[in-house]
């Protein structure tokens, strides 16, 4: 098969072909890097961009472990306050109870020692807490 240019008046087949790239459909593509001047610029973009990704993600990453150690530590501490409440909660309960048993305790040997007094004592509490009772429920009609 012969070429385009050996069907133009004038040339035959055997005529060296036109390698000056003058004609305007003839273009020698580049590889990005050669010598062309476009496709440096578009390697060198390309890698800066790949670059900045690069240390976009690594700054990414270095924050979330950072927000993660921050995290792991506010709930450690949570936790320890947590556990510090429950404990001296306990420790309060601990101290009604050893109360509530030292005045039961008391109450004991006083009636024991005393049982006249105890008597009237608890006939006078009676007394006081119905007559609250009953202004109490006179108060609520």
């Amino acid at each position: 098969m012969q070429s385009q240019s050996s069907n133009l008046p004038g040339r035959t087949a055997d005529d060296p072909q036109d390698t000056s790239g003058s004609d305007a459909t003839r273009s020698t593509p580049h590889e990005p890097g050669e010598d062309n001047p476009t496709g440096a610029s578009m390697r060198r973009a390309l890698d800066d961009a790949d670059e900045i990704g690069r240390r976009t993600a690594d700054a990414a990453q270095g924050y979330f472990q950072e927000a993660k150690g921050k995290a792991s530590a506010a709930a450690q501490a949570g936790k320890a306050y947590a556990e510090n409440a429950v404990n001296a909660a306990g420790k309060k309960i601990d101290d009604m109870k050893d109360q509530a048993a030292a005045l039961q305790q008391r109450s004991m040997q006083f009636v024991a020692d005393e049982p006249l007094k105890a008597v009237a004592c608890a006939a006078a509490a009676g007394g006081v807490l119905t007559a609250l009772l009953m202004s109490w429920s006179r108060a609520r009609r």
